[in-house]
């Protein structure tokens, strides 16, 4: 069975995934400089790293933990967590150069994000990042 830390660091790459490649800024209708863009995008998974790394510390879930126990801590907290951030890369403003690249970056976060909420055990099973 896959440490729960394991399956989080698992997700968190599946959705960080080139976003070094990219960056992001506010819903506002200024758009971003690709370096904008990188840095507010790096800022947005900085926050939501963090938040993950306290998630887990406070879960106490180990290798005793069932596969139903990790299975609720992934549907029930890092699913909205991990929705959360792409909702906010999602908000950013990438200029009309990155947009493309930018957009299927986060639709594919989406993406991967929607088949842990449809099945996360699956994630139980996932290889390491």
């Amino acid at each position: 069975m896959k440490k729960p830390l394991v399956i989080a660091a698992t997700l968190a790459v599946v959705l960080s995934l080139g976003l070094a490649a990219c960056g992001g800024d506010d819903s506002s209708e200024e758009t971003l400089s690709n370096s904008e863009l990188i840095a507010q995008a790096d800022q947005i998974c900085t926050d939501y790293n963090e938040q993950l790394d306290t998630m887990n510390e406070e879960a106490a879930l180990d290798e005793n933990s069932s596969r139903q126990e990790i299975a609720t801590y992934i549907s029930d907290d890092l699913v909205p967590l991990y929705q959360e951030q792409v909702d906010e890369l999602r908000s950013l403003n990438p200029n009309e150069e990155d947009a493309a690249a930018y957009n299927d970056i986060v639709d594919t976060l989406e993406s991967e994000l929607q088949v842990v909420e449809d099945d996360p055990e699956a994630a139980i099973d996932a290889e390491d990042p």
